[in-house]
């Protein structure tokens, strides 16, 4: 050092912005302005679809093609045009609800999930029932499925 030099000051550094003030959860839980109670159901979980999607995709297309609900002349046609219409509408407002998807990733999913159920035969014991299955992150069982949805804390963990 010359002689005419200062004495060295020390100089704090902040690295990482400071923490909010609802930041006294532990980092296992979320970070969430919401209580516990107004969380939608199975928010913990992250799926393509949510549970409830899936559930109503493969539970309106059994209903709609498995039970022969309508017979007829223009049955066919008829069930397929309502399957997709009302499978797209609960999808949507699943994925938008409880999923908390944007606008456009949910219009695609009820999409997709609506074509699946108007298709005119039963999808439920087929591939594409499995990738539902798959997609929503539901067990392979019916029973094990009630069971996930009557429990929705069981997710989390």
């Amino acid at each position: 050092m010359s002689a005419g030099s200062s004495p060295t000051k020390e100089v704090t550094v902040d690295v990482l912005p400071p923490l909010p003030k609802d930041a006294t959860k532990t980092s296992a839980q979320p970070l969430s302005t919401e209580s516990p109670a107004s969380l939608p159901p199975f928010s913990g979980l992250r799926t393509f679809y949510h549970p409830a999607s899936g559930v109503i995709i493969l539970g309106l297309d059994w209903f709609a093609f498995g039970t022969d609900f309508l017979t007829g002349f223009m049955a066919l046609p008829l069930m397929c045009i309502l399957a997709f219409f009302i499978s797209f509408i609960l999808v949507y407002i699943v994925q938008i609800k409880w999923s908390r998807d944007a606008v456009g990733p949910a219009l695609g999913k009820a999409f997709m999930g609506a074509f699946l159920v108007a298709l005119p035969f039963p999808i439920t014991g087929t591939m594409l029932g499995a990738a539902i299955l798959a997609l929503a992150g539901l067990p392979h069982h019916p029973v094990e499925i009630v069971k996930k949805l009557a429990t929705p804390n069981s997710s989390k963990g």
